[in-house]
């Protein structure tokens, strides 16, 4: 079964962004299956959980927990994130779009790839509304999050990692 986010007091991500910046995904600590994430662009924490193969995460509004992650993944899989942000109310549809790909990613080649393509959507009086904005996140067995880029032109690419 793949692993495609590694999880252990200590292992850290770092990523360049399109201007060249860099920032540092960490966990800062562990309790059994519940782990402290810190990102230092943003400069938050978060938990994320491991139950059972899914990756369980309030990354997105503190004490809302959504799956964000499975390794037990298959094509075509979907399920739906759920979260307020500034004061509206958001849905990701999460689809997994590829279990088995290979991702070049700043000169290096990673394999066994899992790609997730993200939809945002808003609800405004009640209707879903579609943004027509798109996230795709490519995870690497035994490694994590390789590369994020949207349909704006956003692009966080692993420069290096640090696994316990």
């Amino acid at each position: 079964m793949a692993t495609y986010y590694p999880l252990a007091a200590g292992n850290e991500w770092q990523y360049k962004q399109k201007d060249g910046s860099t920032y540092v995904n960490k966990v800062t600590a562990a309790n059994g299956n519940e782990y402290q994430m810190h990102n230092s662009a943003a400069n938050t924490s978060s938990t994320m959980k491991l139950e059972g193969q899914k990756y369980i995460m309030d990354a997105l509004e503190a004490g809302n927990f959504q799956q964000w992650l499975g390794n037990d993944l298959n094509n075509g899989d979907s399920w739906e994130i759920k979260f307020k942000a500034n004061g509206l109310d958001c849905i990701l549809i999460m689809t997994v779009k590829d279990t088995n790909t290979t991702k070049e990613v700043e000169g290096k080649t990673y394999n066994n790839v899992l790609f997730i393509e993200a939809e945002n959507k808003i609800v405004m009086n009640g209707t879903i509304m579609p943004l027509n904005f798109f996230t795709q996140y490519y995870y690497a067995d035994g490694v994590g999050l390789v590369l994020t880029t949207s349909s704006a032109g956003d692009i966080h690419a692993l420069v290096s990692y640090k696994l316990i």
